[in-house]
């Protein structure tokens, strides 16, 4: 835009010492090819030669000068002064004599010089903010990842730290107080054996009975502690149902479940996944799949959209990737259908 305004000052510049020369209505010639032939050098750079057409019939018919200017500017690569720009002085000397305001139109040259360096300087100011607001913009990126990587470490820390100490509070009740209730049974049964008063069998049945099903209560409390810490599937299941962009479709097929470590690392790749999905995919549908192969784990998320968005340096996918190394892992994307992540996890690596 800003070069068409140039050149719309540069024309007018020489219509009116074209009009005060006071040339006849033919010389309207030379304001129409100029006004063609910058037009073509302005929107295909490529056939930028053709501006030198105009410079040579300036050599020849003087009342072409006057808009030699406009394609000069046009003709200009730089800041720099090239030899061939200087080519543009020579129609001003040979038409010296038969033109008047030879001067001022001679000026016109160093106007479009004037302009032309303005219009690159712009530019390049224009491209250096560009380059800084990407750049800006690409470390508050990065920090927000940052920030997100070391909440999500954090939350890892917390997550096995509440973990390992619900398996310890469950091994203890198991431990002590579930034997202690063994004993007391054992005992109670002692004691129905020798017991020799009738009125004492009921009220030792129904003892029996109460710390029998105080021993169920415990067992079963110890069971369901220890398989919430660690049961994945229920944790994916409330994932997928609390995802809202778009419907996720769950199949589980794990018999054995997974250590601390990998439990974590599997969860935090499907989460960093979902984001990645919402951020840049246009899908409708997701699909989880966990798969448990004789030597090795399969994680596949699959997503079904064709606004597929790769960015190799990106944070999220190099923090996927860097979980998998961690579990000695294989990672591999596939853009065939959609947006795929496959993830094999050998099993001999599994942390407890």
């Amino acid at each position: 835009m800003n070069e068409i305004i140039n050149l719309i000052i540069l024309f007018f510049y020489g219509f009116i010492f074209m009009y005060m020369d006071n040339l006849q209505l033919y010389s309207i010639l030379p304001l129409l090819c100029a006004i063609i032939l910058c037009s073509i050098g302005l929107l295909y750079p490529k056939y930028k030669k053709l501006l030198l057409l105009y410079l040579i019939i300036s050599f020849i018919f003087p009342d072409f000068i006057y808009f030699v200017p406009c394609t000069f500017y046009l003709w200009i690569k730089d800041r720099k002064l090239h030899p061939d720009e200087i080519l543009f002085l020579i129609p001003y000397l040979i038409s010296y004599s038969k033109i008047h305001h030879i001067f001022l139109l001679a000026c016109a040259l160093c106007l479009s010089y004037i302009l032309k360096v303005r219009y690159i300087e712009n530019e390049e100011l224009k491209k250096s903010y560009l380059k800084q607001r990407d750049a800006t913009k690409e470390l508050a990126n990065l920090i927000e990842e940052k920030n997100k990587n070391l909440l999500l470490a954090q939350e890892q820390d917390i997550h096995i730290a509440i973990l390992n100490e619900r398996n310890r509070i469950a091994r203890e009740i198991h431990d002590h107080v579930g034997h202690l209730l063994s004993s007391s049974l054992l005992q109670i049964g002692a004691l129905q054996a020798i017991n020799q008063q009738d009125n004492m069998k009921a009220p030792l049945q129904d003892l029996r009975s109460t710390i029998s099903q105080g021993m169920d209560n415990v067992r079963n409390s110890v069971h369901d502690l220890h398989d919430d810490a660690l049961d994945l599937h229920i944790v994916l299941q409330k994932l997928c149902e609390e995802y809202t962009f778009c419907k996720i479709q769950l199949e589980y097929d794990i018999v054995h479940p997974f250590g601390n470590t990998m439990y974590y690392h599997i969860l935090a790749i499907i989460k960093e996944a979902l984001h990645n999905i919402t951020r840049h995919s246009n899908a409708n549908m997701v699909s989880l799949t966990l798969r448990e192969q004789p030597a090795f784990y399969q994680l596949i998320i699959h997503d079904n959209g064709t606004d597929i968005y790769i960015k190799k340096e990106g944070i999220g996918l190099q923090n996927m990737k860097d979980r998998v190394d961690q579990m000695h892992g294989f990672f591999n994307i596939l853009t065939d259908d959609g947006f795929q992540i496959f993830i094999t996890i050998p099993k001999e690596d599994k942390t407890v």
